[in-house]
């Protein structure tokens, strides 16, 4: 099994998008539309927008895993939102300073840190904690992970092309297909683990 197959990532995202293609494509644009009204500049707001966007995700990782979803479950994050609001200020904050640095600083640390949020939403991870572990598992497929993003910026682009609907199913496909190469990463990294021969003190 590749760790990270573009072709075979794109085409699981567009298979779990396909099971329940209407739901997923409306829930999207409910979820667009809150995040647009939650992008006022006020804390409240703000903290909104956090938990909306966090429960988006935590949504999709559900329906990957086989789960039935329901529109509830978008706010149904517990104290996970906390840490993701964080993640957020922390990972926007350095991204924007590397890319202030001659970009491509920027651009390293925005593929490197990519899969921090799912960390934080599938297993609670604090903030830095998961900043170190999207960081590890990036570790050796960094440029395989940079093509997949200007991979992804094109898909929805070039969707454009079909509207506003076609950019949001293509936004869907994509992050289906970012949860599958992270639980790809996940399982080598567990597996390298498993077999690294024990060595006696």
């Amino acid at each position: 099994m590749k760790k990270v197959n573009i072709r075979e990532s794109l085409g699981v995202g567009w298979s779990q998008f396909k099971k329940r293609p209407w739901y997923l494509l409306g829930l999207t644009l409910a979820v667009a539309g809150l995040f647009v009204v939650a992008g006022v500049n006020e804390v409240g707001v703000t903290a909104l927008a956090y938990i909306v966007y966090g429960g988006f995700i935590a949504i999709l990782l559900k329906h990957y895993a086989g789960q039935v979803v329901e529109f509830d479950d978008l706010f149904d994050i517990d104290k996970r939102w906390v840490y993701f609001a964080f993640l957020g200020i922390i990972k926007t904050l350095l991204i924007m300073l590397g890319f202030l640095c001659f970009v491509i600083p920027g651009i390293y640390l925005s593929v490197r840190w990519m899969f921090a949020e799912l960390f934080v939403i599938d297993q609670g991870m604090r903030p830095v904690e998961a900043l170190r572990a999207s960081s590890k598992i990036v570790e050796g497929h960094w440029w395989k992970l940079f093509l997949f993003s200007i991979a992804g910026v094109l898909l929805v682009v070039v969707s454009l092309f079909a509207f506003i609907v076609g950019a949001v199913i293509a936004w869907i496909v994509m992050h289906f297909a970012v949860i599958k190469i992270y639980k790809n990463l996940q399982l080598t990294e567990v597996l390298v683990e498993t077999e690294a021969p024990y060595i006696e003190n």
